[in-house]
């Protein structure tokens, strides 16, 4: 009954669809004006362009006195304008660990709920400006991808563009749910199989079902907490291969260990999660062939953080699978991998996503590179070249428009002044735009000073800066010129390069006009122990940049 009222509600979607007054002014031509423009090869700005978008997509990139006079216009003066980003491995079905376990999601958490969930977590994908995304799995959830699919496409909840992977397919009795009584038959988290022949009806059913695509898992534990080494035998991954492309989809592997890398490549499969095992030869084999990797860094880093670690203290080495992940960026680039940006949301929270293109960029990636992993790269792996993950004619309106260039720095991406998909405004936080802007240019300023970058932080004040100091456990207050600060303070920041400041918690930003105030609260970390403050910024926007008009700061 349930599935019946799903189906008619969204006919009736699909022939009364509901059109916003903003949905049927972008029927009309709309110019984008005033923002710096992502270039179609995703390396630099087209700087006084417009980009005028009707029905859903982008009509043209043009000079702005090109605009023909009267027509309707919306104000980007200072933003930077990029393309939809584009996640190639979320799970819509499935919230951060840290709140449930994995086993708990799957075996306690009803249906209904979790596809509750997945509505919320689909808005906050889109909001984050990932426009278009690939669901690798429903992680027990049936089929509830193809519903949330669909209801995004009918209009009736907001998110991205989705592409499902529906059940996604393993190898029997070597998945999750596991280490329980073995005499529970539990619900697993992804169909199983056994032997070629149910792998094709296993394919035939989830493309039946909906399946955009058909994810394999090459490997997996098969006790928990057991090393990974591959499930799927040679020929059920062939046959995988040969039963979908049968029907024009494709299919993305699951796979951790090098030999299960190996043998999903073997089967022709292109689209590699993960891959923290591979070793180099394989790596060289994946660029020959032209393979795409996904390696999930905010994911592991997500598990480490659970499991107790802390990126915060540069004492605290990371656990071995995080450094494995982070250790696999640099062999790939190394080898000619392509790297896709894929970043297993769910595992942590949606909306969250590009934590990965951050840390693509951390592990060696030159942030033009990682953001083209979530635009250009990623349009590639799903076929959809020219239509998305570009700024280009033709291409579709899907837009993101940021305080902060993220070629400078990728964490401009975290907050996004304005999102479009499909021609349609999707989120509209201009006005909270430069407060976005100055937070980020305050975390940069932190940045240098922890890495002893002297001279950046040096021309970050302007002239005559001062800087405020109080420590109250000292009863000290010290009121110097920035330019003094900077000389007294570097010899000691020289001697303790394990030293690091960084933003602890949420900042409260004020702008006007060219003025900005930021309080943000910081913690600093170095062989002598932690402090813990708040730094009072105020700045002064002249000729374009940001600088530091007056530092005040207290050390507790």
């Amino acid at each position: 009954m349930l599935a019946f009222l799903l189906h008619l509600a969204l006919q009736q979607a699909a022939a009364h669809p509901a059109q916003s007054p903003q949905a049927q002014a972008q029927a009309e031509p709309l110019a984008l004006v005033g923002a710096a423009v992502l270039e179609p090869g995703g390396t630099g700005w087209l700087r006084g362009h417009a980009v005028v978008v009707a029905d859903g997509r982008i009509v043209s990139v043009t000079a702005r006195e090109e605009l023909p006079a009267g027509g309707a216009r919306l104000d980007l003066d200072g933003l930077y304008l990029v393309p939809g980003l584009i996640d190639l491995h979320t799970h819509l079905l499935l919230h951060p660990y840290d709140e449930t376990p994995w086993d708990d999601q799957v075996l306690r958490e009803s249906l209904e709920l979790r596809t509750i969930r997945g509505v919320a977590a689909a808005a906050a994908t889109l909001r984050a400006g990932f426009t278009t995304i690939r669901d690798l799995g429903t992680e027990g959830a049936g089929y509830a991808d193809v519903g949330l699919r669909d209801a995004i496409r009918a209009g009736i909840i907001a998110g991205p563009r989705v592409l499902t992977t529906t059940r996604a397919i393993v190898a029997a009795d070597c998945y999750g749910p596991a280490g329980f009584d073995p005499r529970w038959e539990l619900p697993q988290g992804a169909e199983e199989i056994n032997g070629a022949d149910a792998m094709r009806r296993a394919v035939r059913s989830q493309i039946a079902a909906g399946a955009d695509w058909i994810k394999v898992y090459a490997d997996f534990r098969r006790q928990p907490g057991a090393e990974a080494t591959p499930t799927l035998s040679a020929e059920e991954l062939a046959a995988a291969v040969a039963e979908a492309a049968s029907a024009g989809i494709p299919v993305v592997a699951h796979a951790t260990s090098d030999a299960g890398v190996r043998r999903a490549l073997d089967a022709g499969i292109r689209s590699i999660e993960h891959g923290d095992g591979a070793s180099d030869e394989t790596l060289r084999a994946m660029a020959a062939l032209g393979a795409v990797l996904c390696p999930t860094l905010a994911a592991s880093e997500a598990v480490a953080r659970y499991a107790g670690w802390d990126p915060q203290d540069p004492g605290q080495p990371a656990p071995p699978r995080l450094r494995a992940a982070r250790e696999l960026v640099g062999r790939a680039l190394t080898a000619g991998v392509t790297l896709g940006c894929g970043s297993d949301a769910g595992v942590f929270a949606h909306g969250d996503n590009a934590r990965e293109i951050e840390l693509l960029h951390a592990c060696g990636m030159p942030p033009d590179q990682a953001l083209r992993a979530a635009t250009l790269v990623a349009a590639r792996v799903l076929g959809r070249e020219g239509a998305l993950g570009v700024i280009a004619p033709g291409a579709r309106a899907d837009l993101v428009a940021l305080a902060a260039d993220p070629l400078a720095d990728p964490r401009a991406l975290r907050r996004p002044a304005l999102v479009m998909q499909d021609g349609r405004i999707a989120h509209d936080g201009r006005g909270q735009a430069r407060e976005a802007e100055v937070i980020a240019w305050c975390e940069r300023f932190l940045d240098d000073w922890s890495k002893r970058r002297f001279d950046a932080a040096q021309t970050a004040f302007t002239p005559g800066a001062t800087v405020a100091i109080s420590v109250p456990s000292r009863n000290l207050t010290r009121l110097t010129t920035a330019r003094k600060f900077i000389e007294q303070a570097r010899p000691a920041l020289e001697a303790a390069p394990e030293f690091r400041e960084w933003i602890s918690g949420p900042v409260t930003a004020r702008v006007d006009g060219d003025i900005a105030m930021v309080w943000a609260p910081f913690r600093t970390s170095s062989a002598s122990g932690e402090t813990h403050g708040v730094d009072a910024f105020q700045l002064v926007r002249s000729e374009g940049r940001w600088r530091i008009a007056s530092l005040a700061f207290t050390s507790r």
